[in-house]
């Protein structure tokens, strides 16, 4: 197995307890309340960072037909983790998620590629924001956990590049969410779409610019010392 790491897990890890934390009091301040942020799905995004992470370091492109498998992978990972025992309970779900991803319907696989191939030139602030407009803009991408693969999928592209991965915190968890539920309701094409989502791409390339820490990342002496073991 590759030992290579790029994240330090242990810092996501503070992160996302510091809003499991405060959670009740920042649902509070959304405009449409979530779910509670409980240590399910906080050890799933977890799990789902070491994959992404895995995944660049192995030189992996989400968005090559031949490896785009691995998208449903992450959304398998932040609704039920990498237990078999769990995937056997979810089984029913991944595959008629993984039918929808690869139906020709708007807003599936087919869309999101077009859209990525697109837009390649474009800065990696730019293609994240792009990629997560269009994971969770209507129709949504996933069945369910659209706004944590849509991250994991943002942070994969940062990552990438050689920036951090955004993280959810308690700082920026209410900038993150609610601008997301305008999106939610926002038709992928129309003219709400062509008069409203490149205003929100753009706000959100510059709300992930922003956000961008280097806490997130391994220090250059541990990354090498992991590359030196593999």
């Amino acid at each position: 197995m590759n030992s290579c790491r790029i994240l330090d897990l242990d810092a996501i890890r503070n992160s996302l307890e510091k809003v499991q934390a405060h959670f009740e009091l920042l649902n509070n301040q959304l405009d449409e309340p979530r779910d509670p942020f409980n240590d399910v799905v906080c050890s799933n995004m977890l799990q789902g960072y070491a994959l992404i992470d895995r995944l660049v370091v192995d030189g992996v492109d989400l968005f090559d037909l031949q490896q785009i498998d691995w998208i449903i992978e992450i959304n398998a990972t932040v609704l039920c983790g990498v237990d078999p025992e769990k995937r056997k309970e979810f089984s029913q779900h991944i595959a008629m998620t993984t039918s929808r991803f690869f139906a020709n319907d708007e807003g599936a696989m087919r869309g999101l590629l077009e859209w990525y191939n697109l837009h390649r030139d474009k800065s990696a602030w730019k293609r994240a924001a792009g990629v997560f407009v269009y994971i969770l803009s209507k129709p949504q991408l996933f069945i369910e956990g659209n706004h944590r693969s849509a991250s994991l999928i943002v942070s994969f592209l940062l990552m990438r590049e050689g920036l951090p991965p955004f993280v959810l915190s308690a700082d920026n968890l209410v900038a993150f969410f609610n601008p997301a539920s305008v999106i939610r309701r926002t038709p992928k094409n129309g003219l709400a779409a062509l008069f409203q989502l490149p205003k929100i791409k753009k706000k959100y390339a510059a709300f992930l610019e922003a956000q961008s820490s280097s806490e997130f990342l391994l220090k250059d002496s541990v990354a090498k010392k992991n590359v030196k073991q593999n």
